[in-house]
């Protein structure tokens, strides 16, 4: 019968002189695990402190544009709505002007027709005949 292979057991020597030293390694790096761990839990806090300074800086900045952006929106708006009531007194005064030359050129045709009323008359059957032409083709 066969006999059960041997296990070493954790106490056991080593074999060999490197595996000594890398189990010396083990040892002094889990030693220094704690100390480590301390250093980077400090670290972790102050990028969180620094992140903390950061977002209320960037709070400020948008504060800080968003008031510069509100005067500037302001005087934009001024502007342009001066600017938009200058242009309909000026459209409407065009409006006006229009009016009243439409009106006199109509007087005009009327005073035309009433004075000379055959040849106004020859007029309009002339313009429909030439657009009944021009329809046509």
């Amino acid at each position: 019968m066969a006999s059960a292979p041997k296990t070493r057991r954790a106490n056991a020597a080593p074999k060999s002189p490197k595996t000594a030293a890398r189990r010396g390694k083990a040892k002094s790096v889990t030693r220094r695990a704690p100390a480590a761990r301390r250093a980077a839990e400090q670290n972790a806090e102050w990028a969180l402190g620094d992140i903390d300074k950061l977002r209320n800086d960037i709070v400020r900045l948008s504060q800080s544009v968003s008031s510069l952006m509100g005067a500037h929106v302001s005087d934009a708006r001024s502007a342009v709505t001066e600017t938009a009531q200058d242009l309909i007194g000026t459209g409407a005064g065009y409006a006006r002007d229009a009016e009243e030359r439409a009106l006199g050129l109509a007087n005009d045709v009327a005073k035309q027709i009433g004075k000379n009323p055959l040849p106004a008359i020859g007029l309009v059957f002339g313009v429909g005949y030439l657009i009944g032409m021009m329809r046509r083709r």
